[in-house]
């Protein structure tokens, strides 16, 4: 019984790939292909699969598909003959259900089906080691879903970063209702790690026409003379915003900022 569902799920899977969701094994797919960079519920049923299969090395699974994620992708994809581009699609997934790496998962999934919670995790011993300089971030706003690009450009207490593009701070502009200090609760995808977050939308301490780590005058923010803490140019922003972290802190006095740690729990499922 159990071999003859085994071929008609098959079945269904080779002739209905037509239509926008498919199932293996009791296990709903809404999309046709999952690949780099896409961020959906369903990543994470594929990341417990190659988990089983051994080839997903990765402690924690999440919605996002990362570089960890492709590479499992390619190596499962190698073990079993399979086309090695590294993106999910029929042939993969029809594997993955013939190897039975979806029993006991039956549950039916859906674009929007559970809100994703980011890892609680202390920016000291962990997410500084995590993020550097440089270092390009997807942020989902919480509450809205929108996302947008930054780059970590200073921080120590925390992370300082500035939007990639003008299209990029158009969207906190969106989110915020323009440049304030509000804090809300963020998503910071890093590689194939989603974590919890807090981020205000009011930038300070730069000025976008000028260079930066120069010493120059009206900085943003009320800040004056000093070194400007602008690094990424035309973007529609002068300066940097903050995001923090479980137990990061603010640089004016090194203490913890509450309504930034009350955000981070309620990004993280805490509150």
């Amino acid at each position: 019984m159990k071999n003859a569902l085994r071929v008609l799920v098959l079945l269904v899977l080779i002739l209905g790939f037509g239509s926008s969701v498919w199932a293996a094994e009791g296990v709903y797919f809404s999309k046709q292909v999952y690949k780099l960079g896409m961020n959906h519920r369903d990543v994470q049923v594929i990341q417990e699969a190659l988990k089983k299969d051994g080839v997903f090395k990765n402690s924690r699974m999440t919605t996002y598909f990362g570089p960890i994620t492709q590479r499992a992708v390619k190596d499962f994809q190698k073990k079993y003959g399979l086309k090695a581009d590294g993106v999910v699609g029929k042939a993969t997934i029809a594997k993955m259900e013939f190897l039975g790496l979806f029993e006991n998962r039956a549950e039916a999934i859906s674009r929007g089906s559970r809100r994703v919670r980011g890892e609680y995790l202390d920016w000291w011993s962990q997410v500084s080691k995590m993020i550097q300089r440089n270092d390009v971030l997807k942020i989902e706003d919480v509450e809205t879903g929108k996302t947008f690009r930054v780059m970590v450009t200073a921080g120590t207490n925390h992370a300082d970063v500035e939007p990639l593009t003008k299209e990029d701070t158009s969207v906190i502009k969106d989110i915020w209702g323009g440049f304030r200090w509000d804090r809300r609760p963020v998503l910071v995808y890093a590689g194939d790690r989603v974590i919890a977050g807090s981020m205000t939308a009011m930038p300070h301490a730069g000025v976008d026409g000028l260079p930066g780590g120069q010493t120059v005058s009206n900085r943003s923010g009320g800040y004056g003379r000093g070194y400007n803490f602008d690094f990424v140019k035309d973007n529609g922003m002068d300066g940097h915003i903050d995001l923090h972290f479980k137990n990061s802190l603010r640089h004016k006095d090194d203490k913890q900022d509450p309504k930034h740690q009350q955000a981070v729990q309620k990004a993280a499922g805490i509150r």
